[in-house]
Formats: structure tokens, C-alpha cells, sequence
């Protein structure tokens, strides 16, 4: 087999980059042999494959789409309370300005409330963990490299994938 390459980032998934469907094969079978992995968890990714993308983040659409509207309807929900909350306290306890226009604080505190709960969940439901992972595969895929993709449980088995691939006198890590 030719030596390969590792692709590791912090997102769970380990990727060995080959440069011919015969070497990932055998390293398919390698890793099936050692009993570090179960079939359901190897994907094997061809360079002309055109849904390529698709085996990368499978029925992440549906998934995506509920998990980015819970995020914006929790956090959004979060600011407005917040909001609503220390609009409360300054009519009742701030300055005379904010006490004379009960109407003017809460607008003017719900509305940055809703914006930054808004904004936060944006930042967390995007997920750019996994678009470092995702942005090498399709590099390496349009270099014309066939691609292994290893779905690990957890960083335990995620370290013992990397042990299995150290130990191995052909591969280059990067992590």
C-alpha cells in the first residue's frame, strides 16, 4: 500500500486520504481486521464521485434546519425575557428617564434582547467545527484522491484510530 495521509480535526471524524481505490481498500479492510471499527462507520469517498458533498453530512438538511429554528426559537425567547427583565428593573428602580417612559425602555431593551439571542444562536447552530473537516475532504477529493472516512464515538476512540494510524509505518498524520 502507498503511504497516506490523515485528516483530524476536533469534529470526530478521521479521513485517510489514498491515492488510488485499491490502497483505500486495503486500508478499509486493515482497519475491518483490527477490529477498531465497524463497517456502518467507514465511508469510502471517490474522487468522481459528484454527491461526494452529500456523503460528507448526510440528511443534515432536515436536521440542520430543526436544529438551527430550536437554537434561533430558545435563544431568541432567552434575549426578549432578558430584556423584558432588565427593562422591568429600570422602570422600577432606574434613573427618572426610564421610570417617566415605561413604553420607550421596553422597546428600546427587547429589541437588542431579540437581536443578540437571535445572533447568538446563529453563531452556535452554523457549526463551523465541522467545515474544516469538511473544506479538506473536498479539497483533496478535487486533487483527485480517493478518501476514507472514519466516524468515531468519541475522542477515546478518535485517539485510538490515531495510535492505529501513528503505529503504522505509512501514514503522514495531520491533525
Amino acid at each position: 500500500m502507498d503511504t497516506f495521509e490523515i485528516l483530524s480535526y476536533a469534529d470526530h471524524r478521521v479521513g485517510a486520504v489514498l491515492t488510488g481505490k485499491a490502497a483505500a481498500e486495503e486500508l478499509q479492510n486493515d482497519l475491518l481486521n483490527s477490529h477498531l471499527v465497524q463497517h456502518e462507520h467507514l465511508q469510502l469517498v471517490n474522487p468522481y464521485d459528484k454527491g461526494a458533498d452529500k456523503k460528507l453530512e448526510p440528511k443534515s438538511e432536515s436536521r440542520l434546519a430543526k436544529n438551527m429554528l430550536n437554537w434561533h426559537l430558545y435563544l431568541g425567547s432567552m434575549g426578549v425575557i432578558l430584556g423584558f427583565l432588565i427593562a422591568g428593573l429600570l422602570v422600577s428602580y432606574g434613573p427618572a428617564f426610564t421610570q417617566a417612559n415605561p413604553y420607550l425602555t421596553f422597546i428600546a431593551l427587547l429589541s437588542p434582547g431579540l437581536f443578540l439571542g437571535l445572533f447568538a444562536s446563529g453563531l452556535i447552530s452554523l457549526r463551523p467545527d465541522k467545515d474544516a473537516f469538511n473544506q479538506a475532504v473536498m479539497n483533496k477529493i478535487a486533487e483527485g484522491k480517493w478518501l476514507l472516512i472514519i466516524k468515531t464515538n468519541n475522542e477515546a476512540h478518535r485517539s485510538k484510530l490515531m495510535s492505529f494510524f501513528k503505529n503504522s509505518t505509512k501514514a503522514d498524520v495531520l491533525s
